[in-house]
């Protein structure tokens, strides 16, 4: 999964995941059932902190966007 973040911009890196997540599942880049990253391995994957991914990931959830276990 490719997500690319703007560390210079305005808007807060979790609402840059989100806003992408939104997006390959809106292009169908992601497929209902494929599962994501682990919060902890995109954190990694991108260099943020866990909790940013974290929260995206819980906004995601609660608009019904992802399913989260």
């Amino acid at each position: 999964m490719f997500i690319e973040l703007d560390f210079r911009s305005h808007t807060p890196i979790y609402v840059q995941i989100v806003e992408r997540i939104k997006h390959l599942v809106g292009t169908e880049a992601l497929k209902p059932g494929q599962q994501l990253p682990t919060v902890r391995q995109l954190a990694t994957d991108l260099r943020v902190n866990f909790n940013t991914v974290a929260r995206a990931y819980r906004i995601l959830d609660d608009a019904g966007v992802i399913s989260t276990q």
